[in-house]
């Protein structure tokens, strides 16, 4: 973490002394989050706990399946007078996935059981994005296109799901999963201004395990998020 943070200020310094103009915006980010990898499943079962020490979970969370996920971001940015672009993001984002349920298991011998509904699961991140790209023109709209590595660092991670018996009856879970560490993606981001406002696109590619800590475990899930936003440069 101290080495990221020297390099943070190191990139903020580069920025400074070579930059020509300086501006600051604030996003309001949305897009579509799921996992991808051998693992990443579009369906599922509930295990239903008999044990009232343990929650109810979801066998396999780790969605295909593409949930509306959002964020708030800050971010400042030196342009060049040769209209390179260097700049720094740093926000919040809470991320969501879905699964489908089919089934669910208990210790009845006659399980699982049919059954329908969805499980989501969310991860709450505070994200650093370091940035470089070049600003083009479309007459007067200034155009940024930038890449970098993104760095998502979990504050939660929870699932919450439902699922409906044949005869109507309810099965819910709501627990923690496990923390899947630092997310580290590669981004790549355009965005379109006119005036002070701005819209945004792009896209996240995960390049960590979230499963590689799991005991016992031989799988691979990794996060995938198409982006979009709105922008608004304050300075």
């Amino acid at each position: 973490m101290k080495k990221l943070s020297l390099l943070f200020i190191h990139f903020i310094f580069v920025a400074t002394v070579y930059g020509q103009a300086t501006e600051y915006s604030i996003h309001l980010n949305s897009g579509l989050f799921s996992f991808g990898g051998e693992s990443a499943t579009g369906s599922s079962f509930i295990i239903a706990s008999d044990v009232g020490t343990i929650n109810n979970y979801t066998n396999n969370p780790y969605g295909t399946n593409k949930a509306l996920s959002y964020g708030l971001a800050l971010q400042i940015q030196r342009i060049t007078s040769g209209q390179s672009v260097l700049g720094l993001q740093l926000g919040y984002e809470m991320l969501r996935s879905h699964v489908q349920i089919n089934s669910i298991s208990t210790n009845h011998p006659d399980s699982p059981f049919p059954a329908s509904g969805q499980t989501t699961l969310k991860h709450d991140f505070l994200n650093v994005y370091p940035n470089f790209g070049y600003r083009f023109r479309l007459q007067n709209m200034p155009i940024d296109l930038t890449v970098g590595p993104e760095f998502g660092f979990n504050l939660s991670s929870r699932e919450t799901g439902k699922a409906t018996f044949n005869d109507g009856s309810l099965i819910k879970t709501n627990t923690e999963r496990s923390d899947p560490g630092t997310d580290i993606r590669l981004r790549s981001s355009l965005t379109i201004y006119y005036n002070d406002w701005g819209i945004s696109a792009g896209y996240s590619y995960g390049l960590n395990n979230y499963t590689s800590g799991l005991a016992g475990a031989n799988s691979e899930n990794f996060s995938r998020f198409i982006r979009f936003g709105l922008t608004y440069k304050i300075k």
